[in-house]
């Protein structure tokens, strides 16, 4: 009569063993998806950062015909190279990746990316696609969207 008992409960344990796991795995891979975000989130910052760094120095490049680059080209460049690491496409110059010069006393603001002793705002618009295809049902407009900004006053370069 035991043993009749035993064999009706095996099936019970597999059964409740699969909704555990699944409930553990689910939990889990929450955990991984909402920590890589974060990861993103800060290489991005760090990385806008490090272009604002760049910018405030005033240096310019050369291109292959000698001419200089534009620094807004230059800082956008910075940037891109920087967000590697965070699985994103780099946005483009433009609406996604805008410089904004703020009211500085005695300064105007015609070059890109902010003349000398002028104040810049540089503002990154992009998304962050899920890292596993089961979340990204939740992101509809191609990922998590971020804004990043940061404000720097320019050294008093020529």
């Amino acid at each position: 009569m035991r043993l009749s008992v035993l064999r009706k409960k095996g099936g019970q344990a597999v059964v409740e063993m699969t909704f555990g796991f699944l409930l553990f795995f689910t939990i889990f891979m929450s955990i991984v998806e909402f920590s890589h975000l974060l990861y993103a989130k800060v290489t991005l910052q760090h990385a806008l950062r490090s272009a604002g760094r760049y910018m405030v120095t005033g240096q310019t490049k050369k291109d292959g015909d000698g001419n200089d680059i534009p620094r807004d080209q230059m800082v956008h460049t910075v940037f891109c190279a920087n967000v590697i690491a965070a699985g994103v496409v780099c946005p483009s110059l433009g609406s996604d990746f805008q410089f904004e010069c703020l009211p500085t006393p005695g300064t105007d603001c015609t070059r890109p990316g902010g003349g000398p002793n002028q104040t810049v705002m540089v503002t990154v618009n992009l998304a962050k696609p899920a890292l596993m295809p089961f979340f990204s049902q939740f992101y509809p407009t191609g990922g998590v969207p971020f804004t990043l900004s940061t404000t720097w006053r320019n050294e008093p370069f020529a």
